[in-house]
């Protein structure tokens, strides 16, 4: 749908328009294809909005006991929210919600228009052009539901697990939404990135993360170093590693950061930091799931 023709709002400005705040947002984070505002108490909601240059994906993960009333474009919907189910509000759709009750919960994850095309161009088989969303009221999906329970943990830990984790978990549901919940089902990925990646690539990559241990590494920026787009650069990477790249940069940090405990130098907080933990208390969580020790055991 072309952007020129509608006026749109960004997030920042829809939440000018609105007389409530998020308990949690993803502000300050440098996330490139996901934002995120969990609601932990609703008021009585009553809003007409104007289409957003994102699209959204709303977690009711504790929803109103009442009947919700919900219109996008020329759908409306009306009815009694499950616990857990998802919504969908497209990019570009005008959309009016009428919630009469408070203390209800919910999580809002938006992904941005342009993050949405470049994943189409860039691995599924289709073009981008007319590409949409269905609007949704209440769908229950398993693998939405549990990727947004993960998202919802990070969001209110204020993302512990860093760049590389979040934008893997909405890359897997910009994908799953697309293949799921478009106006276009002959979908399938494109195969010409598929496979294994060289021990040179591997090189490149283990080398890249281990200068760079105290960043926030983005999935963007270790897709880039191969030429790879970032879906297809964690396909290939579990496919030839065993592991996630999220999984193998904390085994990375965490295996330096126990060759710094045993260097005595520095103490175990300024080691957390420049390993890429949160603190100290995160720091040992790793320590004790690979080395089943903390910081404190490992040094005496």
């Amino acid at each position: 749908m072309p952007e020129n023709k509608i006026k749109l709002i960004t997030p920042d400005q829809r939440l000018e328009t609105i007389s409530f705040k998020p308990t949690d947002t993803s502000e300050g984070k440098s996330f490139c294809n996901i934002r995120l505002e969990n609601y932990a108490k609703l008021p009585f909601v009553d809003l007409n909005l104007p289409g957003m240059d994102h699209h959204v994906l709303i977690y009711n993960y504790k929803p109103p006991t009442v009947a919700v009333q919900y219109s996008c474009g020329d759908n409306h919907f009306q009815g009694v929210w499950d616990k857990q189910s998802l919504s969908v509000i497209p990019a570009f759709q005008d959309n009016q919600w009428l919630i009469p009750e408070s203390d209800s919960s919910t999580l809002h994850i938006m992904f941005p228009h342009s993050a949405v095309r470049k994943v189409i161009e860039e691995n599924l088989s289709v073009s981008p052009d007319n590409f949409e969303l269905q609007s949704l009221f209440q769908t229950d999906d398993p693998v939405l539901r549990n990727l947004s329970e993960l998202i919802l943990s990070e969001t209110r830990a204020q993302f512990p697990s860093g760049n590389l984790y979040m934008e893997s978990l909405a890359n897997a549901l910009i994908v799953h939404l697309l293949n799921h919940y478009s106006n276009t089902t002959d979908i399938s990925l494109k195969h010409n990135e598929a496979g294994k990646i060289t021990r040179k690539g591997l090189q490149k990559i283990v080398e890249y993360i281990d200068r760079n241990l105290s960043d926030k590494i983005s999935l963007e920026q270790l897709a880039e170093i191969l030429s790879m787009s970032s879906f297809h650069f964690s396909r290939s990477f579990k496919e030839s590693t065993g592991y996630t790249p999220h999984q193998f940069l904390l085994l990375r940090r965490t295996y330096r950061a126990r060759q710094l405990l045993l260097d005595k130098r520095f103490t175990p907080s300024q080691i957390a930091q420049m390993t890429g933990f949160t603190d100290q208390s995160h720091l040992n969580r790793f320590l004790r799931r690979i080395f089943n020790q903390t910081a404190s055991q490992i040094r005496s």
